[in-house]
């Protein structure tokens, strides 16, 4: 049972129920929509398959909307001579025109028609990540010319990357509000803002949010320089990062992307926040069956800098081989688990800098789990804040987060080492502590006799009221000790 967190990208290749089925048991844990390809009534039959996957697998798994923001992408191009596009070689000119038309023959267009006025001669357009790469050459007043610097096959609504160009659009463009309401609509989990440049991007979606009665959770998309300046405020705002290393690598210095990762997950630790790593990470399998040893050392990588989650995109939205895929994804996680458990474990829990009651026990819980060889740590939460913070902390075993509401499960599924799973509320701690025994025999996380904690408070369903914390033997008959204060008035009262 691996602890790192598996999104993937829906699309045509993972579309039916029974393929997303396989996927779910593989290890995927959050669904992806990706609003910037396809239509909504498309996107709604994607999620309606996925979410009978969902009930045929019976597990958690959390929707994730991907907002477009402001990207610019090709217009529609021609498939020439099977290619899937139109195909251009170095050394040759591109027209780029402000009118929309369909490309062929050197000539395409953008869903930007002021890219026109603001891209001067000299300044770099790279499409679809960088792998196609012109220099503007030449301006008229309804079209650029573009020399080819790096050929390949141009494609409909590939984005386009304007490094040296100021492009003046909207964070939040009309495009996305219309994906807003119709993630409202039907319930989503988390939405992913592209394009993230400063803290207000969030907010002003977060307050949209609220006047619409919703608190669906929202993720930064870092791919901008400009987020960088002011990381921390936006972390603090966001309820979670996705590292998106496609428009990042592109729009700055491609080797400075690792360390860039690296530092955002470090961030979102210290902050307790989750954070996913994105694009490309097993990107030859979208036509091959195995991965590079590259990507699978990517993949390896992202968990020991501490990833909650790792994203699969045109694998699985796209690819021959979406369900090999995560199978490939999953066990990779699982050996790199392994060795850091049994190498890499840490002495001491690492620095979390959020909820601090919440975190001060959850560093309490974590070295007596270290010291006493736990098999498990189960909490119980109405929130998902606790599991959240316990999460950070790095356990190195699975933390059981029961929980009752069925939104909060989804939104822990993100969360690395966590495992949602619904239980009634409780009356008090004993009750908890019978319902998590037989949970945990029946779905056989735990045998008799091994040793668990149960973190929880003396009134389980009430929120803000977490202040136990119980070392448990499975299978043993729990009584508690006296509340302190109760137990100093039976003294007293004694020895009167």
């Amino acid at each position: 049972m691996i602890r790192t967190k598996i999104v993937a990208t829906l699309g045509p290749a993972c579309s039916s129920p029974d393929v997303l089925v396989r996927m779910f048991a593989a290890g995927v844990d959050v669904c992806r929509l990706n609003f910037s390809h396809g239509t909504l009534d498309g996107t709604l039959q994607l999620l309606r398959n996925a979410r009978e996957a969902i009930m045929r697998a019976g597990k958690p798994v959390a929707i994730l909307g991907d907002l477009c923001g402001p990207k610019i992408r090709l217009g529609k191009v021609e498939d020439m001579s099977g290619t899937g596009g139109m195909p251009i070689e170095t050394g040759q000119s591109l027209i780029l025109l402000r009118r929309e038309i369909v490309g062929s023959d050197g000539r395409v267009s953008s869903t930007l028609p002021q890219l026109v006025d603001e891209v001067e001669v000299g300044h770099r357009v790279l499409i679809e990540d960088g792998l196609l790469r012109f220099v503007c050459t030449d301006k008229h007043a309804d079209e650029l010319v573009l020399a080819c610097t790096a050929g390949g096959i141009l494609k409909s609504s590939k984005g386009i990357n304007l490094p040296n160009s100021k492009i003046t659009v909207p964070s939040i463009t009309e495009r996305d509000w219309e994906c807003v309401d119709w993630a409202i609509d039907n319930g989503l989990d988390y939405l992913g803002l592209s394009f993230v440049r400063r803290p207000e991007d969030l907010t002003e979606l977060r307050d949209y949010l609220k006047s619409k009665v919703s608190d669906i959770n929202l993720i930064a998309k870092i791919e901008k320089s400009e987020a960088l300046n002011q990381i921390d405020a936006i972390i603090e705002v966001s309820d979670g990062l996705m590292v998106a290393r496609g428009d990042l690598g592109v729009e700055m210095d491609l080797a400075m992307v690792p360390i860039i990762q690296k530092d955002l997950i470090r961030r979102c630790q210290f902050a307790g926040k989750p954070v996913i790593v994105a694009t490309q990470m097993l990107q030859s399998m979208v036509e091959n069956s195995t991965p590079t040893r590259a990507e699978v050392s990517d993949v390896a990588n992202a968990i020991i800098d501490g990833t909650d989650a790792i994203m699969l995109s045109g694998e699985t939205s796209v690819g021959k081989h979406p369900v090999e895929t995560v199978h490939v994804m999953a066990h990779v996680a699982e050996v790199t688990e392994e060795y850091q458990v049994k190498t890499l474990a840490p002495t001491a829990p690492p620095v979390v800098n959020s909820a601090a009651a919440t975190a001060a026990m959850a560093r309490g819980a974590w070295r007596i789990a270290h010291d006493i060889d736990a098999k498990l740590v189960v909490v119980w939460t109405t929130t998902g804040q606790t599991a959240r913070v316990f999460s950070k902390h790095r356990f190195s075993v699975p933390i059981i987060a029961m929980s009752n509401d069925h939104r909060i499960l989804r939104r822990m599924a993100i969360q690395f080492g966590v495992i949602p799973r619904e239980m009634l509320a409780a009356n008090d701690l004993t009750v908890l502590i019978d319902q998590v025994d037989e949970m945990v025999l029946t779905m056989k996380l735990a045998a008799l006799n091994d040793r668990i904690l149960v973190v929880a408070g003396w009134s389980p369903g009430t929120p803000g009221t977490m202040n136990g914390l119980v070392l448990h033997t499975v299978g043993q008959k729990w009584t508690p000790v006296p509340n302190p204060h109760i137990l100093r008035q039976l003294i007293k009262s004694e020895r009167e």
